[in-house]
């Protein structure tokens, strides 16, 4: 017999197991209970066999922007089940159920991470952000800029945290895939790394400019490997690089080369970052591509108005047909219109001038993808070629879609 239901206080042992057993991590109860953040961030879903506890999930209640607008989004984490009890169907079960809930929760949006994105598609999520993985050792460059950044680097704490909210507001108001961020967010997934064990601090400096304004934070993490000290066991992980002027890009860049002990130097920037060319020798610059996160689209309905069309976006409609097994509702013609700046879908009769399935809709509605490149490559198919470079135009998004938080 199988149940599925909100886990309760007295199963999280149970449920830390099962996460610990299937990723192979530990799965004491005091390791679970220095992970209680994590499950007071968000509601946990399990899945029982014989009213045992053998797969769960969790879905944390955020916000993302897309092209700038915040749009409700159920983040989905910790997803496990014991291997005997796989390949039964059961994390499929616990997808289907939190797409109903989100739905009925007002979350138009679902996302999350993996490494497994083939299982994740089969049910409507899809590779809709990218990044650039730069590494380098930070003694065999220099910062290109000849004249020195006006301002300086002050390391801050969490009391610092309006000065750094304030920052990444301004940073992030027109891009897709930056979450709008809680308090308590900010202190368990920024000051801290959501899932680590120890809860360590990260290391954080803000820019100040000549004036005294700040305009730009870096926020990092410098780690040796266990037990040694001699070459490649001390890297610094720069975990978020975000200015809002040259001067500070400048300046924070140099402050982070000043951690010169350090092998390496690593950083998953926007695919638009020319961090690569803001140093003197671009060649000492590793650079690899890297999908970031999955997006599914829960509720065509509100998540197509819950963004707006994209700047210079021309006036239009177009009719899509979604294939949707896993959330039936959404399986449907549509008709998409752009007017004023605003999106509206509703439902449509007849044939249709695109047709695609969930999953590829998603990485259209986000600007990731464009709808043309999704025909051209057979992820979707055009009756009007014309209807597809529309799609293109109304869906674009400012800033490549690049996930903030890992989740």
């Amino acid at each position: 017999m199988l149940e599925i239901r909100l886990a309760r206080e007295d199963e999280f042992d149970r449920v830390h197991f099962v996460l610990g057993y299937s990723f192979h991590s530990d799965r004491s109860p005091e390791s679970g209970e220095r992970m209680r953040h994590t499950r007071e961030l968000g509601p946990t879903v399990v899945l029982l066999h014989d009213g045992e506890i053998v797969a769960c999930l969790r879905v944390y209640d955020l916000q993302m922007r897309i092209n700038g607008a915040p749009v409700a989004l159920g983040g989905i984490s910790s997803v496990a089940c014991l291997p005997e009890h796989r390949r039964k169907g059961y994390v499929g079960k616990l997808l289907r159920h939190a797409l109903e809930e989100m739905r009925k929760e007002g979350k138009p949006l679902s996302a999350l991470y993996t490494p497994h994105p083939s299982l994740y598609r089969r049910y409507g999520w899809m590779v809709a952000a990218s990044n650039l993985k730069f590494s380098w050792h930070p003694k065999h460059v220099a910062a290109y800029a000849p004249s020195a950044a006006r301002g300086r680097a002050v390391r801050v704490t969490e009391e610092d945290l309006p000065v750094v909210k304030a920052l990444y507001e301004r940073y992030s108001e027109r891009r897709t895939g930056q979450l709008l961020r809680s308090d308590r967010w900010w202190k368990e997934a920024f000051f801290r790394r959501l899932y680590d064990d120890d809860r360590k601090v990260s290391d954080v400096a803000v820019w100040y400019g000549e004036g005294g304004e700040p305009a730009g934070y870096a926020s990092y993490h410098v780690s040796h490997a266990a037990g040694g000290s001699g070459p490649g066991t001390n890297s610094v992980w720069l975990r978020e690089f975000v200015t809002l002027s040259g001067d500070a890009y400048q300046g924070l860049l140099r402050y982070v080369l000043s951690h010169d002990l350090a092998e390496e130097i690593m950083y998953y920037g926007s695919v638009e970052d020319p961090l690569a060319y803001a140093l003197d020798d671009s060649f000492q610059v590793k650079r690899e591509y890297v999908d970031d996160l999955m997006l599914r689209v829960v509720d065509v309905e509100k998540a197509v108005p819950a963004r707006p069309a994209a700047q210079g976006a021309p006036d239009g409609a177009f009719t899509v047909a979604i294939a949707d097994a896993a959330a039936p509702w959404n399986q449907a013609a549509w008709r998409i219109e752009s007017s004023g700046g605003k999106l509206t879908a509703r439902k449509a009769d007849g044939a249709t001038d695109l047709s695609m399935n969930a999953a590829t809709f998603a990485a259209v509605y986000d600007g990731f993808m464009r709808a043309s490149d999704a025909v051209r490559s057979g992820l979707a198919e055009a009756a009007d070629h014309n209807a597809a470079l529309l799609a293109d135009r109304i869906f674009a998004s400012e800033y490549p879609p690049n996930g903030s938080d890992f989740f």
